[in-house]
């Protein structure tokens, strides 16, 4: 569960940053950044699945198209999820009454549920491109690829003190 948790936060990143790419408003001076950064993993991201996968190119061809039209989906799914989680927590702490919550808590769970249900109806797309064994194994490369994200985030940046002498080991 918390696996799912952190895969879902990280998604989540992912598209609320293309979201930002694509908001008129968004600061300037930022931009540039993200939508380089944002490249960069969606560069990482298909060298990963090609590895992981080891898709051919003919595979490859017919099998982003339709990954891409599977990830949109879920970043919608995602984001109305996330948005029915906040408003549930809001409730929660503003003290409203049973049944909003109630109506709430219904509400963010079917979202939960369009999720899932998603995952399912993708897997069958992808093995209408792909051989069934790696059909089944895309879901797993999205988590492994998002979890080696997470783990590169969480590494401290380790820059070199120049008040203290490097030691070698």
């Amino acid at each position: 569960m918390k696996k799912i948790f952190i895969l879902i936060l990280a998604l989540s990143f992912c598209g609320i940053a293309s979201a930002q790419k694509e908001n008129e408003g968004a600061k300037n001076n930022r931009r540039p950044n993200m939508e380089k950064a944002m490249e960069e993993i969606q560069s990482r991201k298909i060298a990963f699945f090609t590895k992981a996968l080891d898709l051919s190119s003919e595979e490859a061809k017919v099998f982003w198209p339709v990954y891409d039209k599977c990830e949109k989906e879920m970043n919608v799914a995602r984001k109305e999820m996330g948005k029915s989680a906040k408003a549930l927590q809001d409730a929660c702490k503003e003290g409203r009454t049973d049944e909003e919550i109630r109506s709430l808590a219904d509400t963010y769970y079917e979202n939960v549920e369009r999720v899932t249900s998603l995952q399912k109806l993708h897997y069958y797309e992808y093995l209408k491109v792909l051989p069934v064994k790696k059909a089944a194994m895309v879901r797993m490369v999205e988590e492994r690829f998002m979890n080696s994200l997470i783990r590169e985030w969480r590494k401290p940046v380790q820059k070199p003190r120049p008040d203290k002498p490097q030691q070698q080991r």
